[in-house]
């Protein structure tokens, strides 16, 4: 099995985040159903990679700036260049040369989940108008236009798995151009072509600090800035492969609190006391007491969880 990064988020989302269809004149929210009849409003996965592309790239790093293409079936394309581009390389493309012709495409080796909420929330609406604009001339007075927009907030559960082939690429992901700038390296089994291993820490470093600080903006939001307020997170480095660790990084919504009793089920689980892995605790609020972390989980620092995830992977 290969080293992988697991993290588990907790934070709190508020407003019209990650905004959905309108409907007549309302903005909906993007939200799930149970099978208890819950509502469940989230983030779509492909929101979070949007803003994290724009704060890499405000980070000066460069983002693959698409392009048009006529013949393809869908015209606005990647150009597929993971070695240039940081987004290629972190979140995966394809891209296809023309109708019927075989897609070349990379999977991406940082996996985000939805930020989703834990439990049923209620769904508000806010009323609104567009009201003419006071410079413009107009031959009779227009009325204002009222519109709703639907608003929530929520605490919810943000996950990611971030596995070693950030800045190591197949052949077939590789345009012949590209190949003669990589050099070509056997790890494991595979060869691959790989970036310099500086230039590919320096990678990870910059997501793992957007991502974990956090200095995202949410985008598609219709009324306010929407920055995610984290609460806690849960970051465990295996070198056997993904653990079952999500679900237990959990929300005690009655003593307003993380459930700390979650993550002793997690460290008494026979599979993960055996796996050898590091777990590591980040408590944004700093509101839990270190002593009531169960171990071998540890309590450290954000900047110190950034460069343990840097050297690991």
């Amino acid at each position: 099995m290969s080293k992988v990064v697991q993290i588990s988020i907790l934070g709190k989302v508020e407003g019209n985040v990650n905004a959905d269809e309108s409907i007549g004149s309302r903005i909906t929210l993007k939200k799930m159903y149970s099978s208890a009849g819950e509502v469940l409003p989230f983030v779509s996965a492909r929101a979070i990679k949007f803003a994290i592309r724009q704060a890499l790239k405000e980070k000066g790093l460069p983002i693959d700036p698409l392009y048009h293409n006529p013949e393809a079936e869908e015209t606005l394309k990647f150009i597929g260049k993971p070695e240039e581009y940081v987004d290629d390389d972190l979140f995966g493309f394809m891209v296809t040369s023309g109708k019927g012709e075989m897609a070349r495409k990379r999977q991406a080796p940082i996996a985000i989940s939805y930020f989703k909420a834990l439990k049923d929330t209620p769904i508000k609406t806010e009323f609104a108008a567009r009201f003419p604009r006071p410079w413009e001339k107009y031959e009779q007075e227009p009325s204002p236009i009222p519109f709703e927009v639907e608003v929530a907030e929520f605490i919810g559960r943000l996950n990611c798995i971030i596995y070693e082939n950030v800045g190591r690429f197949e052949e077939k992901e590789l345009l012949e151009e590209s190949k003669r700038k990589l050099e070509k390296r056997k790890i494991g089994e595979v060869e691959f072509y790989v970036l310099p291993e500086d230039e590919r820490k320096r990678r990870i470093k910059a997501f793992v600090e957007t991502f974990l600080t956090p200095s995202y903006v949410l985008p598609r939001r219709t009324n306010s800035l929407c920055i995610p307020q984290y609460i806690c997170a849960l970051i465990v480095l295996s070198e056997k492969g993904p653990l079952p660790i999500f679900q237990y990084l959990q929300y005690d919504f009655e003593k307003n609190e993380v459930d700390v009793e979650k993550l002793k089920e997690l460290v008494e689980r026979k599979e993960v006391r055996e796996s050898g892995a590091e777990f590591f605790f980040l408590d944004f609020l700093n509101d839990i007491e270190e002593s009531k972390i169960p171990q071998p989980i540890l309590k450290i620092p954000i900047s110190e969880a950034i460069q343990k995830i840097v050297d690991f992977i």
